[in-house]
């Protein structure tokens, strides 16, 4: 009896994912002026959206490893938000919102792995005699 190990995490999809959390931080707060991009509505109006349609497509090509894919893009988005607002005391308060708020990248990219389960893998059953 072998052992399976498993399936190797699509790291081209986690950063393609992860680049979209990054835009999604600049471009919010540039355009709003904020320090942060969930200051903003437009990150709750436009951000999140984005970042879960990512988690979806790149599950939807994936179809594995929902949890990378699902909170690569918050990931991105926080890393980002590090680098240009800075680490302060509010930094793991931080980490666990976008834990929470990643569920939902998550979840989407667990439905984007069953469409694509379903529409992208070949399902070529035998004929019955």
């Amino acid at each position: 009896m072998a052992i399976q190990s498993a399936a190797p995490i699509p790291w081209r999809l986690v950063a393609l994912a992860a680049s979209v959390g990054m835009a999604v931080e600049i471009v919010i707060t540039q355009a709003d002026q904020r320090r942060e991009a969930w200051d903003s509505s437009n990150y709750w109006i436009f951000g999140i959206p984005s970042m879960m349609l990512a988690s979806l497509i790149c599950g939807l090509y994936a179809r594995r490893n929902s949890i990378a894919l699902g909170y690569a893009p918050f990931v991105g988005q926080m890393v980002t938000m590090m680098f240009r607002a800075g680490v302060g005391s509010m930094l793991p308060l931080g980490a666990i919102l976008i834990g929470i708020l990643g569920l939902s990248g998550v979840l989407a990219a667990l439905v984007g792995k069953v469409i694509g389960k379903r529409l992208l893998t070949s399902t070529a059953e035998p004929a019955s005699r």
